[in-house]
């Protein structure tokens, strides 16, 4: 299949999955009754489910985004955007807001807890020169300490506040805060496009730390800069979703495999399949059991995992 064929049928794809998020779910609407709503058909075609849509599709992408660089700068085809602690703090920063009692802040303290997941990273690997050994371990150790903190918060907090803490923790997208949607479509969609330009930076540092040297490259500056943007990336995805896991390892590989291993050209395909992927994993979730809906991110843990074991039994015992 030539390369014009492959972004024709991601183009299919997206626009598959655009259409169906629109037009599926508790209730169904048919494309020619777009010209013929009620009311209260237009109430949740533009209010609710759109706008759901646009979330999930910025979420997806951001992620697969996210974790495309982070695999190519860690050199590990299993990294993702929450394997340096900021699904961690991110959880830990849910868990506060919701002992403040306070639905509307869950989003800021999410944000600002995979911030200071990853501004700790930072600091502390920085005497290592952002060893990639030195980094995956901490963000190993970190999710850890803040999961046990998480499950500390949870054991004592009233029943009450636990429902809407474990749909956070899980990933959910039927409901976002509206204020930040915006916001998060602007930023993460510019950050993208820079990282996309830059993807030949990406392609050097995927070759390992002494060739990046030898060619011009400043590790140090380039690799705190990636993990400082792929943090704010994430950081919009959680406020918007909660915490979503395995899009960024699932997407990047399929990527990688259709369209090749330069960023400047499976970058962008990774931001349009990782939102198209988003977006039919929440229809999915809303139309399965409907009129009970599924937590997204139950659905996209299925997938992963699936593929996660596909991986490893593919995989040669030295590459493991």
């Amino acid at each position: 299949m030539s390369l014009k064929n492959k972004y024709g049928l991601l183009l299919f794809i997206f626009i598959i999955s655009i259409l169906s998020g629109i037009c599926l779910g508790t209730k169904n609407f048919g494309i020619p009754g777009f010209f013929s709503l009620s009311g209260i058909d237009r109430l949740i075609l533009f209010e609710i489910r759109i706008p759901r849509v646009l979330a999930g599709f910025i979420v997806g992408a951001g992620l697969s985004v996210a974790g495309s660089v982070l695999q190519a700068i860690l050199r590990n085809p299993l990294a993702e955007s929450y394997t340096l602690g900021i699904s961690g703090g991110a959880s830990l920063g849910i868990c506060m807001g919701v002992l403040l009692g306070k639905f509307e802040v869950i989003p800021y303290f999410a944000f600002m807890g995979s911030i200071a997941s990853i501004l700790v990273i930072l600091a502390v690997s920085s005497k290592k020169r952002f060893s990639n050994t030195t980094l995956i371990l901490l963000g190993v150790a970190l999710n850890f300490l803040f999961s046990s903190l998480v499950l500390f918060i949870m054991a004592v907090v009233k029943n009450d506040k636990f429902q809407s803490t474990l749909l956070w923790l899980i990933g959910d997208i039927s409901y976002f805060p509206a204020k930040i949607l915006m916001p998060s479509i602007i930023i993460i969609s510019l950050i993208s496009a820079y990282i996309s330009f830059s993807g030949r930076i990406y392609d050097i540092l995927s070759m390992g730390d002494e060739k990046a040297v030898s060619m011009g490259i400043d590790t140090y500056r380039e690799k705190r800069s990636a993990f400082l943007l792929c943090c704010i990336i994430v950081g919009f995805c959680v406020s918007l979703s909660g915490i979503i896991g395995f899009v960024g390892l699932i997407i990047p590989h399929v990527s990688r495999f259709f369209f090749g291993s330069t960023h400047r050209k499976n970058l962008p395909a990774s931001f349009i399949a990782g939102g198209s992927f988003l977006v039919l994993a929440d229809t999915l979730a809303r139309t399965l059991i409907k009129p009970v809906e599924i937590p997204v991110g139950v659905i996209t843990g299925f997938f992963g995992g699936l593929f996660f074991i596909a991986m490893l039994l593919r995989s040669k015992q030295r590459e493991i």
